[in-house]
């Protein structure tokens, strides 16, 4: 590998400090040295920076790319906007550890988050999967937390019950070797059978075992909707009785009738954080959140599984009731003008992405509930939606806290939410150069810095000689997201060069 030397750069250090300028040299994976006129010698690429900025590489706290640095390794929607970090396994579901007899169950159940593969996951342990993705040489880095929803599918299914002892043990066992093997901490997806099924004492215990290796809980919260603020209490009793660190995935108030509590959720968060506990959250700068269609449904719908839905949808009795559930958790949502279908399964049905509800409801001649549930009866649990339900003076107001990161929450597929691709860019040039949210170096340490230490990943996150060379070069006049919800694959502007490791992952 050749040595480069930047030359130049205005430094945004990953601390929040004031910029300076100053040539770096990267050699063997390393930044080795930051000084005013380093001399060119040996084989070294000069990359001349006057007018840009240099930064550390952007960490994504929130992904869900576990299959696509397997299917797609080169991850240009990642490197093109400055991710050199991805966190994987995110909302209670990761892809590993899984039973030979649970594939089948688990693929099912990570279809809305992460897509599938062809064929069943080659792998069983937390440890095999971080092997097989080291093995495909991505673009991005990566590190992974273990999925709550995962870690009890693997000891009892998708039971809605609360486990026996004997089972939470077992649970607890699980988690501890998943950690062993490299897991970060563990997620939460509380509004994602089986994960939902979990009363708040399970958390706890399970809490204790992250806890106990200083481990990382990131949690979809219970609900994000009229129960935002009991939600943040039900995470204020696990922090409080297990000592976790603990942050709040995608922060945000979902449906007009509940934006503004962020202001009383944050001020929550900010009172654990008084009484010494380690509490923040990220968010995604859109006002349109993404998941799998199927969270217009009840969860105890999904009570055994996909096939468990299913059988329930042929049940007359239970279809109403499940209808009525439905339509009501579209009506908080907005309405079915506020739906749009992202991607779907089948051919058959390929002309809904990119939609919106109300149009495909027109077009089968069906209310908004019948029409979702015949389209997750005849897709599956793969069909993905986005949903704009979320206040453009909540994002901001979130986003000011000194507690907050960024992340993507991408979501892969035929007609994706605009975030996998354009997140970072988009806060930096949208947020932080136009509407002023905060200067370029607390934004910065926002994305870098900040990240890093939640994480524990100390070799990354800051510019200093001796780190790792995960480094991004932009300008910050032109930096900004190009794309829409129309149109979301639109590369971003901006970027100049993206170096993982000292190597060169982007240029621009």
């Amino acid at each position: 590998m050749r040595d480069v030397l930047i030359r130049n750069p205005l430094i945004y250090d990953g601390t929040g400090s004031h910029p300076f300028y100053s040539d770096v040299l990267l050699r063997d994976g390393k930044i080795t040295r930051i000084a005013r006129g380093i001399p060119i010698s040996g084989d070294c690429e000069v990359v001349e920076a006057e007018g840009l900025a240099l930064s550390p590489g952007f960490i994504n706290t929130h992904s869900h790319n576990e299959l696509e640095l397997l299917r797609n390794p080169e991850l240009r929607q990642v490197a093109s906007q400055g991710i050199t970090t991805e966190v994987l396994g995110q909302d209670g579901s990761s892809v590993a550890p899984v039973t030979e007899e649970l594939l089948q169950e688990l693929a099912d159940n990570m279809a809305p988050l992460a897509g599938t593969m062809n064929g069943p996951y080659p792998w069983h342990s937390f440890a095999d999967y971080m092997k097989a993705v080291e093995q495909a040489h991505p673009a991005s880095r990566f590190v992974s937390l273990v999925g709550h929803g995962t870690i009890r599918m693997n000891v009892m299914g998708n039971d809605n019950r609360e486990p026996t002892s004997e089972e939470l043990e077992a649970m607890k066992q699980l988690l501890a070797r998943c950690m062993e093997e490299g897991a970060k901490g563990m997620s939460l997806g509380l509004i994602y059978p089986p994960g939902s099924f979990a009363k708040t004492d399970e958390l706890i215990e399970l809490a204790k075992v992250v806890a106990a290796h200083d481990g990382l809980i990131m949690v979809h919260m219970r609900s994000e909707k009229d129960k935002l603020l009991e939600s943040v209490e039900e995470m204020r009793q696990v922090v409080e009785n297990s000592g976790v660190r603990l942050q709040i995935s995608h922060h945000k108030a979902l449906g007009p009738s509940n934006w503004g509590k962020v202001r009383q959720s944050v001020a929550a968060i900010y009172a654990m954080r008084e009484k010494g506990f380690d509490v923040t959250i990220d968010q995604y700068p859109w006002t349109a959140a993404c998941t799998g269609l199927k969270v217009c449904a009840p969860q105890w719908a999904y009570d055994g599984g996909e096939q468990g839905f299913q059988n329930r949808l042929k049940n007359p009795e239970e279809y109403s009731r499940v209808l009525a559930e439905t339509q009501a958790e579209i009506k908080m949502r907005g309405g079915a003008s506020c739906i749009m279908l992202a991607s779907v399964a089948t051919e058959e049905y390929a002309w809904m992405a990119g939609q919106k509800l109300d149009y495909i409801c027109d077009r089968l001649g069906m209310e908004p509930g019948a029409a979702v549930l015949h389209i997750l009866q005849h897709e599956g649990p793969e069909v993905i939606a986005i949903y704009f339900s979320i206040s453009e003076e909540d994002v901001q107001f979130v986003m000011k806290h000194d507690i907050h990161c960024v992340c993507t929450d991408g979501i892969m597929g035929a007609h994706p939410h605009p975030r996998a691709y354009a997140s970072f860019p988009r806060f930096l040039g949208h947020y932080v150069r136009e509407e002023k949210v905060m200067p370029l170096e607390e934004a910065i340490r926002h994305i870098t810095g900040e990240p890093a230490r939640r994480l524990r990943l100390w070799d990354r996150g800051l510019i200093r000689e001796g780190m790792d060379a995960d480094l991004v070069l932009f300008d910050p006049a032109t930096i900004d997201s190009r794309n829409s919800y129309l149109e979301p694959t639109i590369p971003s502007v901006g970027i100049s060069r993206v170096w993982v490791l000292g190597e060169e992952k982007f240029r621009g």
